[in-house]
């Protein structure tokens, strides 16, 4: 392995901390892989058989709604890792991966895995600080969408002039949340429209109701004996006025 992949070994969330010797021991157990755009590394429900530490580009983690859409739920870049949770819980792959742009990775099969975390005590603690990692953005994204949900409650849509388009590069957890929300963007720009169209058809309702109750009650009043009578006295008074 090269002295250039070894440096981007240890520029990852996982291994940034390990020693010369930890990361070459890393690096001898992995297999370089490259994917063009749009191809898939993963998919939702394929076996977890192994573990990706990204080197160069960026792939976005998807899964489906009920109607088989696609949702975008993470996106990641060079020093981020795919696929060490499957791993662990040794489940099918929980959601899938597709390459934004051109893609270089290291595969780390499950028993590479296995041996590093039993052999090398500073690789097994690079992995739970990823973990802790994950879980951190986790907890972020949460809080994300309970905070926007509880504004979408209330009618409050101010917080969707801030959104961005999902980017390459998205700052802290906090901005990458935002931007990877762009599903729950959607579904609550189409509930504001929705609010919108209701008020406005409720507007037209309510003018429609106004003109009709403006009418009945116009006929009830020249339906009247008064007015009958009123209207007599009028046309007496006109008829003598135009003898005049």
């Amino acid at each position: 392995m090269t002295g250039d992949v070894l440096q981007k070994i240890h520029q990852t969330d996982f291994f940034k901390e390990l020693s010369d010797d930890a990361l070459a021991a890393v690096a001898a157990k992995t297999t370089l892989r490259k994917f063009s755009t749009d191809a898939a590394m993963m998919r939702k429900g394929d076996p977890a058989d192994s573990f990706y530490l990204i080197l160069e580009g960026h792939l976005k983690i998807v899964t489906t709604d009920a109607r088989g859409e696609e949702i975008i739920i993470n996106k990641v870049g060079p020093g981020e890792a795919i696929g060490e949770l499957a791993l662990v819980d040794e489940r099918p792959r929980s959601a899938g991966a597709i390459a934004l742009d051109e893609v270089e990775a290291l595969e780390l099969t499950r028993d590479a895995f296995f041996e590093l975390l039993a052999q090398r005590l500073d690789v097994a603690l690079g992995i739970l600080r990823g973990l802790s990692n994950r879980l951190r953005f986790s907890t972020t994204y949460i809080e994300k969408v309970i905070d926007w949900s509880q504004k979408t409650a209330e009618g409050d849509y101010s917080f969707l002039e801030n959104t961005q388009p999902l980017t390459n590069s998205a700052g802290t957890d906090d901005d990458k949340a935002a931007q990877l929300l762009s599903t729950f963007y959607s579904m609550v720009r189409k509930v504001k429209a929705r609010e919108e169209g209701l008020k406005q058809e409720l507007e037209r309702l309510s003018f429609e109701i106004d003109q009709e109750r403006r009418k009945k009650e116009f006929e009830e009043i020249t339906s009247t004996e008064f007015y009958a009578k009123l209207k007599e006295q009028a046309q007496t008074i006109r008829k003598k006025r135009q003898g005049l």
